[in-house]
Formats: C-alpha cells, sequence, structure tokens
C-alpha cells in the first residue's frame, strides 16, 4: 500500500461527519428554545396569576367600601329623619368585621389653664365599626368613614360640625355614638354576608357654654387610633383650632372658634351582627 493511501485513510477517520455536526445543532437548539418557551410561560402565569389576584382582593375592598357607603347614609338618614333603624349588609370576603377599635370624646369649657370649668360637659366612648382585611381597614367612627391602608387613615365622609358666625355665633358638634347592642356577637369573620342592624338607641344634648360660668374657651379632645385624620379634619374645617401643645400620638385638643353658643348632640345607635 502506498503511503499517500494510509495518510488519506487516517484523515477521513479523523474528520467528523457533517451529519453527526447537524444532528448535535438540532438538539441543543431544540433545548434551548423549549427552555425559553417554558420559562416565558412561568413568567406570564406568575406575574398573571399575581396581578389576578391582586385585582379580585382590590375588588373585595371596593364592594366593602360601597357597604360603608350605603351604611353611612343609612346612620345619617337615622339622625335627620329619626328613623328607628336601618341594616346594611356587607361581604365579608375573607375580613373581619368588628366594634372593637374605641374613640373617646370630650367636649368641655374650661379656664386659662386648661382646668375644667362648671360640671356641664360631654364624654362619651364610640365603637368605631370597622372591617380589616389585611393592611386595610374600612370603617365608620363617630359620624366619619374612614379607610386606613397601612399607617394612613382618611376620612372618606366627615362628620358634620358645623360653625356660623352671626350675632350670637353658633357652633353645632353632632357625635354618632355606636356602641354594641348586646345581642349577638361583637365580632365576626371568614366569608358570607353579614347583616349590619343599627338601631336607634337615645340622644343626648348639651349646651355650652354653661349659665353663670365665663369659660375661657370650649375644648374638644379626641383619643382615638385615627387622630391623625381627626387633626387634619379639625384643622381644616371653619370654626375650630388645633392646640399643637395638647395634641400627639393618639390624642388631637382644639378649641371652637365660635364659642358664644355651643350645641353638642350624641346620637346613640345600637349596632348588631346578623349572619
Amino acid at each position: 500500500m502506498s503511503p499517500d493511501r494510509r495518510v488519506g485513510r487516517g484523515r477521513s477517520r479523523e474528520r467528523p461527519s457533517p451529519l453527526d455536526d447537524r444532528a448535535v445543532s438540532d438538539v441543543v437548539g431544540y433545548v434551548l428554545v423549549f427552555a425559553l418557551v417554558t420559562a416565558t410561560i412561568a413568567s406570564v402565569f406568575a406575574v398573571g396569576m399575581t396581578g389576578l389576584e391582586d385585582r379580585r382582593n382590590a375588588e373585595r375592598v371596593e364592594n366593602v367600601e360601597r357597604a360603608f357607603d350605603v351604611f353611612d347614609d343609612n346612620l345619617r338618614d337615622i339622625q335627620r329623619y329619626g328613623d328607628p333603624g336601618r341594616a346594611t349588609e356587607v361581604r365579608l370576603s375573607g375580613g373581619e368585621l368588628s366594634l372593637s377599635s374605641t374613640t373617646n370624646v370630650t367636649i368641655e369649657q374650661v379656664d386659662a389653664s386648661g382646668a375644667r370649668v362648671g360640671n356641664a360637659s360631654v364624654s362619651t366612648t364610640v365603637d368605631a365599626v370597622t372591617y380589616t382585611r389585611g393592611e386595610t381597614t374600612i370603617g365608620y367612627d363617630a359620624g366619619a368613614r374612614f379607610r386606613t391602608d397601612g399607617e394612613t387613615t382618611l376620612f372618606r365622609s366627615t362628620p358634620r360640625f358645623v360653625s356660623a358666625a352671626g350675632d350670637p355665633n353658633r357652633t353645632v358638634v353632632p357625635i354618632v355614638r355606636t356602641t354594641h347592642s348586646g345581642n349577638g356577637p361583637s365580632a365576626v369573620d371568614g366569608e358570607g354576608t353579614v347583616q349590619i342592624a343599627a338601631e336607634i338607641g337615645g340622644m343626648n344634648r348639651v349646651a355650652l357654654p354653661q349659665p353663670g360660668t365665663d369659660p375661657h374657651a370650649i375644648r374638644i379632645r379626641i383619643e382615638s387610633p385615627r387622630a391623625d385624620a381627626w387633626e387634619r379634619y379639625l384643622a381644616e374645617t371653619d370654626g375650630f383650632t388645633v392646640d399643637p401643645t395638647e395634641t400627639s400620638g393618639d390624642v388631637v385638643v382644639a378649641d371652637v372658634d365660635r364659642d358664644a353658643a355651643v350645641y353638642v348632640r350624641v346620637i346613640v345607635v345600637e349596632v348588631s351582627y346578623r349572619r
């Protein structure tokens, strides 16, 4: 055998087949495309499901807000027209409806040092009607409908404090004191629909200043988990001045500017939950 033939045979054995190269390339390409498609589907599925769940939770909260809007209107009807009672339905959707969040309201006449003058005053404890799901709380507190997200509370509707200049000037402070009726539980959670039954439980009226007294000021003190929202409301409402030296934490204190005649009305509303 000639040397040239031996060398030629050695080269033919060492050179890879074009068919083998093409087969390897096809397999690698298939694996890469499959991995890319799988990763894309997984990403779209994860993002889509998260977005869908977020939207569903937001819709549930919005439904509760609408229910509390109706509840707010019902309580205003009780105040305006003297209706004996109203009922509002709320879908729980995994949240908790309760009467556990309290607000204390005190209205009194004081001297220059801040000490109470006379014995005419108002001191009442309000059991706020609240719905909580996650970090969001929607509720009704002393005449104000509110929403809390995390640490921030905003009033969706405000109390009807009214101050009018005149001779004499007048200020009207209505307070809706929601409290547990004593019937049924004070809190319910889980799923399903719950009816909030509200019935008028009485009314108390106090006129300030008390005859025979000459107070330095008539003062409102509110102690509440939502003191920041109350402070903003009193600061923005004509006829009230927030006292920064007395306001801190869960307490807000404000003086009534138009205090020639101040009428305080406490409307007691007894609340019960019915499935």
